[in-house]
């Protein structure tokens, strides 16, 4: 993967005149582009990784499944819009950034979006979620996944909607399916709602072949390199405890049970997923 663009830490100030009331938002986390005042931001949540197994795949192989969901819990919906000549295969993109006084700019993404085949068959935006396993015990990654793009859209509701949800969401589930001549597309996430992958789809998975048994953490990553305009990224990280148990024989599947669940709190996966301090 390329590089995370610089983040700039930007500070949003407004002040409403209203009976001397004064209202500061300050936005802490960085954000991948420059917007006008008034801009009502997306805000990514990413679920700890759960419905975590292990299965053979080709070539003998043992690789560790999941599934994965990111929600939107910001003020505004997340946008991504595409487009390339039919000599390009990968869309270049921009981010939609809707205002408060109902005006919308278009923000440029590093990004890009690519049709996927191998049982996805439809348009992913690419550098979305990142899927690592790391030792709990010193926090050093092991193992990173292979699938990192999303075909984006609104699939269910989040456990706690925010202000401005709408009742039935704007942003279609499509991405495209089994239209890989398209040269516009149009993806995202509305306010409230998540898109989730389910742990048996292709690409949903940690190549483990060389990880000994143990006890490790499964780390799922929103927008990894930052490449987003958000509003927080202090939930961007989610992540989950397993145990991989040991098997009898090379060739055999290891059974992996769930320990701890790990949502994030103050930019940073909880205990017991978390290293220890100093580590």
């Amino acid at each position: 993967m390329a590089p995370a663009a610089a983040n700039r830490p930007r500070i949003l100030i407004a002040i409403v005149a209203s009976a001397a009331l004064a209202l500061v938002v300050a936005a802490t986390a960085a954000v991948a582009g420059v917007v006008s005042d008034g801009a009502l931001l997306p805000d990514l949540q990413q679920k700890p990784p759960y419905d975590i197994s292990a299965r053979m795949a080709p070539r003998g192989r043992v690789v560790l499944t999941f599934a994965s969901a990111v929600g939107n819990v910001g003020q505004g919906p997340l946008i991504l819009n595409g487009h390339r000549d039919r000599r390009t295969k990968v869309m270049t993109v921009t981010q939609e950034v809707v205002h408060a006084d109902g005006t919308r700019e278009q923000l440029p993404v590093k990004g890009g979006m690519k049709y996927t085949p191998f049982g996805h068959n439809h348009w992913h935006f690419l550098s979305f979620d990142a899927f690592e396993l790391h030792d709990p015990s010193t926090g050093a990654q092991v193992a990173v996944g292979h699938k990192i793009g999303f075909c984006l859209g609104s699939r269910y509701t989040v456990d706690a909607p925010p202000p401005g949800t709408p009742a039935t969401p704007a942003i279609n589930t499509n991405c495209g399916r089994f239209l890989p001549g398209l040269t516009r597309m149009r993806m995202g996430i509305d306010v409230g709602y998540a898109d989730d992958y389910a742990a048996y789809l292709e690409f949903q998975y940690i190549d483990i072949t060389s990880v000994p048994p143990g006890r490790y953490v499964v780390v799922h990553r929103a927008d990894p390199q930052g490449r987003l305009t958000v509003g927080d990224r202090a939930d961007d990280v989610a992540s989950t405890l397993i145990n991989i148990a040991p098997v009898a024989r090379k060739g055999e599947v290891p059974t992996v049970t769930t320990l701890a669940s790990c949502p994030a709190v103050d930019g940073g996966p909880t205990q017991p997923c978390a290293p220890p301090p100093g580590s």
